[in-house]
């Protein structure tokens, strides 16, 4: 495996797992057998009609690399939606968006 695609490697096996942490889990941090690092944080804020969620998924190898993946949802009761930014070991980003209208 390449040495720039182990961390990203380590990233998409282990977010499941911490994705999957229950709720009022503020953060948790995952130190891996060769070094790295695997930090997730996840905070929720509720307002009069919307909910807003946000966590960062951070890796980081031994050798001071990092890979992020950041999620923004919003819900205001009609309908959710979600901002998801990507950033690589070479700083570069890739931003997603998506949105669920909810009809009753």
């Amino acid at each position: 495996m390449n040495y720039l695609t182990k961390p990203i490697f380590t990233l998409v096996v282990i977010a499941p797992i911490l994705i999957s942490a229950p709720a009022y889990a503020k953060g948790l941090t995952v130190t891996t057998n060769q070094g790295g690092e695997i930090s997730k944080q996840h905070e929720c804020v509720q307002g009069n009609t919307v909910v807003t969620c946000e966590s960062l998924t951070t890796g980081t190898t031994a050798a001071g690399e990092t890979v992020s993946r950041q999620v923004l949802r919003s819900n205001d009761g009609s309908g959710t939606d979600t901002d998801i930014t990507f950033t690589g070991p070479d700083g570069a980003t890739v931003d997603r968006s998506r949105g669920i209208i909810v009809n009753r």
